[in-house]
């Protein structure tokens, strides 16, 4: 059944009429009923907060307190002539104003001439200048001198959602008052008095959504009650709002990081891909994620609870929060928030370049752990597994082998003898990549797990024990810890780390704890991926001699 349509918005029908019905602003409307009824009315106000948390309806009740002819302990009566001439907007002495449309000096000119003029038939005149930040610079300067020495038959009540662009000498003169976000529970509660009054049936839980939604605003709060009668009559179901809100389109985002958690890298990419192509704005898409990623840490660190996300929202983020580490979830932020700085012809390439990122850190960062061979070849040899002292210029296989061979081993026991050591698989999409060891490394296998623990917390940008567990191939080669990378990018993004004074402290202190010794850090790339990885310009003469001086790539640029 269809409603009779409203004769008047609702965020205006029923709007507070006394300080008391103003809803989570408890602190304001105790001081000024106690203002009102001691006679301490000050002679400017300030009020700032976000949109639709009751500064302008906060101001006209004040202006109704003021000059009412029976205030009832701060409270104007509603009944008299001087607040029906207010509730019917149609007082000579409340002069509202609009700083947007009036914003010259000009406009401020004028009201410095008629504030001086005597109120018609109320106590007071009162002016309300709304969105008072909007003012020019120069108009703030002409209203300082009416701050400064205001007619005694006068109030200004200045409001504002930007209170930092309001100077300061202006803030200074005014009786200051921040007005905030209104909670979920009292958007909720409010909800269902108008609904009631409205005779629309509707449930607590639509009614969250809605308070959800609206993001601590009673009046964007009403305005979505409002377009919900209007769309579904006076019965609301949640499948209604769920349509109305189009959430199961705003989820996808949510879907996307359930499936790089999930490892289907496959599956993430072809969610973006078909929302892209059904219409949805890429931008969008990463700010979505963007608050996902945050609403995790939230998650994570119990800031927020079920109330404030919805059930299934809560319990598809928990999920996901239960298995990821902070440092995981700080990451994803880092490399989301990253990807929104990045310019493309292809609007969706860097959000894919961030979700393969965040997926690569976090198989990295797994717990997998798969018994694996690293072998280095020696002719005639039998490889034992035994650990001796590697002579000095002991490299890495430039091509690891698949199934070695073991030999009968030569008994110089001069000779370098291969490593045999159990390592970390780390799999990806389609293949698997074992990490290489090379040269004897003394405490550097067993006390490694203990370093990236102790590294855990440790980053500017990115995380250092999630980095590190990237490399595939450690070893020591002298006074010198060998970190060798298949991944530019991450190669790349470990230099940038230790570029950082304070991490590469911490990372050095962390191994000479470890392994009683001080060691240099040398990140190298796998030789067998090294050309891969190259652009035409990398594998240029001119830039690798650049580079042996020292220099890096920052950037590369096409023709």
């Amino acid at each position: 059944m269809r409603c009779r349509i409203l004769s008047e918005v609702l965020y205006r029908k029923w709007r507070p009429g006394t300080l008391t019905d103003l809803v989570g602003q408890d602190h304001i409307s105790k001081t000024l009923r106690n203002a009102v009824d001691s006679d301490r009315v000050s002679h400017a106000y300030l009020f700032c907060g976000p949109r639709g948390t009751g500064k302008t309806s906060t101001a006209r009740i004040l202006a109704k307190a003021i000059n009412c002819e029976s205030p009832n302990e701060g409270e104007p009566d509603n009944v008299c002539s001087q607040c029906e001439d207010i509730n019917s907007a149609r007082a000579l002495d409340l002069i509202e104003i609009d700083g947007a449309s009036n914003r010259r000096i000009a406009d401020i000119r004028e009201l410095s001439e008629k504030i001086h003029y005597s109120p018609t038939n109320a106590k007071k005149k009162v002016y309300i200048i709304d969105e008072v930040h909007m003012l020019t610079q120069e108009a703030f300067n002409a209203l300082l001198k009416t701050l400064e020495e205001p007619p005694a038959h006068a109030v200004l009540i200045l409001a504002t959602t930007d209170v930092q662009k309001v100077p300061a000498t202006i803030v200074s003169r005014c009786q200051r008052f921040d007005f905030k976000r209104i909670s979920i529970d009292s958007i909720s509660d409010k909800l269902q008095l108008l609904c009631n009054s409205e005779k629309v049936t509707i449930s607590s839980e639509a009614l969250d959504l809605i308070a959800r939604k609206s993001t601590g605003s009673l009046r964007d709060a009403e305005n979505f009650l409002e377009q919900a009668i209007v769309s579904f009559g006076s019965e609301i179901t949640l499948d209604n709002l769920l349509e109305f809100f189009n959430i199961d389109d705003n989820q996808f985002p949510i879907q996307i990081i359930i499936k790089i958690v999930e490892s289907d890298l496959k599956a993430a990419l072809t969610l973006l891909a078909d929302s892209y192509q059904d219409g949805k704005d890429a931008d969008q898409i990463l700010l979505n994620m963007i608050e996902i990623s945050r609403t995790l840490i939230l998650v994570k660190s119990k800031a927020i609870s079920e109330k404030d996300l919805g059930e299934s929202v809560w319990d598809s983020l928990s999920s996901v929060a239960a298995k990821l580490e902070m440092s995981d979830l700080v990451n994803m932020a880092k490399v989301l928030s990253d990807a929104q700085k990045q310019h493309s012809v292809t609007p969706t390439f860097p959000i894919e370049v961030a979700i393969a990122d965040i997926f690569t850190t976090l198989m990295t960062d797994s717990g997998t752990e798969v018994k694996t061979k690293t072998i280095v070849e020696s002719p005639k040899t039998k490889i034992e597994p035994k650990h001796v002292t590697p002579t000095s210029g002991s490299s890495l296989p430039t091509t690891p082998t698949a199934k070695p061979v073991l030999k009968e081993s030569d008994k110089n026991p001069e000779k370098p003898e291969p490593v045999i050591s159990n390592s970390p698989l780390v799999n990806s999409a389609d293949d698997t990549t074992i990490s290489t060891t090379y040269g004897s490394t003394g405490d550097l296998d067993s006390k490694w797990n203990d370093i990236l623990k102790s590294l855990r917390k440790t980053g500017s940008r990115f995380n250092l024990a999630a980095l590190l567990r990237g490399c595939h191939g450690k070893g020591i080669n002298g006074d010198s810890i060998v970190l060798k990378f298949k991944h530019v990018s991450h190669m790349e993004r470990l230099k940038t780390e230790l570029d950082n004074p304070t991490v590469s402290a911490e990372l050095n202190k962390v191994i000479q704890d470890m392994l009683a010794k001080e060691y240099k850090i040398q990140i190298e790339l796998l030789d067998d991926n090294r050309n891969d990885n190259q652009s035409p310009s990398q594998k240029s003469h001119l830039v690798k001699t650049v580079q042996a001086l020292g220099g890096r790539i920052v950037e590369e640029r096409g023709k």
